[in-house]
């Protein structure tokens, strides 16, 4: 019974433990952020005309390659569609034999 509660007691010291150190750390990182906050805002000041440079780079090849893909997927479409109308292809012979033959006998005969 002792080593039962001794077992829970070292359980609970260890969740305490690990409270302490959730919390100490959680202050450090606190602290860490608070200090490097003005590091963070300058480096993001000084980097703002590459940000800007790479918008501008974004939109010119946004707007050469917008045709390009337009093309490329009205290929993909029709690619898909004949795909899809190739294993009907006998069915439209059927359809076309039957039609013939309807068409050949309605034809007037010759006087």
């Amino acid at each position: 019974m002792t080593g039962l509660l001794a077992l829970g007691a070292l359980l609970v010291a260890g969740v305490m433990l690990c409270t302490v150190l959730a919390f100490v750390f959680a202050v450090l990182k606190l602290v860490f952020w608070a200090v490097l906050l003005p590091l963070r805002f300058a480096f993001k000041l000084l980097l703002l005309p590459l940000l800007i440079l790479k918008w501008v780079v974004a939109f010119l090849l946004a707007g050469l390659l917008a045709p390009l893909l337009v093309v490329a997927l009205l290929a993909g479409g029709a690619v898909v569609l004949l795909g899809a109308l190739v294993p009907l292809l006998p069915v439209f012979f059927l359809i076309f034999v039957v039609w013939a033959l309807f068409r050949l006998g309605r034809r007037p005969a010759v006087a």
